[in-house]
């Protein structure tokens, strides 16, 4: 589904895998390039999007909810609700 959608002049990797994962439900998409998800994967420092790729791989073919999961924990986090690094 990705694929298709950045062969769309102006769509690149970050935008097609996140409408690949909201609006058509692809459960394997995973938008790495996302610099929210690699500085939570990171505990605050970027993880370069090749590492994180190679992580969220482990995931597959659910990666989308491994996304989800680090976006809410960014959220908690941000809301002071869980400190960065701590298991969660």
């Amino acid at each position: 589904l990705a694929q298709r959608l950045q062969a769309v002049p102006g769509i690149g990797p970050w935008t097609a895998q996140y409408v690949a994962m909201r609006a058509l439900g692809d459960p394997d998409a995973f938008p790495a390039e996302d610099i929210v998800l690699r500085k939570v994967a990171g505990a605050g420092a970027a993880m370069p999007t090749r590492q994180l790729t190679e992580y969220a791989d482990k995931s597959r073919p659910w990666r989308a909810y491994a996304g989800m999961y680090l976006w809410k924990r960014a959220m908690l986090e941000r809301a002071g609700e869980l400190k960065p690094g701590a298991p969660s």
